[in-house]
């Protein structure tokens, strides 16, 4: 309907427009992801993969570490409220 009312816009036209489209949002696209991984490299933020092993190792370490205070935390909150329902009564 629309390319029938633009004289100009044959076919050869009408697919480089379309190519030209596809191009330009392509660009936009790379730009903007290239805009995001040179944010995450001045922040210094590595990928898993650029890693390496006791940088991995030791941050499981710390998760294991954290996760350990937290059972330690819930066990004290647990004897804590166990207490006061006692003197409650």
């Amino acid at each position: 309907m629309i390319a029938d009312a633009i004289p100009f816009l044959t076919g050869p036209v009408s697919i480089f427009v379309s190519v030209t489209i596809l191009l330009f949002t392509g660009l936009f696209v790379s730009f903007f992801i290239g805009d995001a991984i040179i944010i995450s490299g001045l922040r210094k933020e590595k990928r898993m993969d650029e890693k390496v092993a006791y940088e991995i190792k030791t941050e499981l370490d710390i998760l294991n570490d954290i996760q350990k205070r937290l059972n330690d935390i819930e066990k004290e909150l647990k004897i804590f409220r166990e207490e006061m329902k006692g003197n409650g009564k």
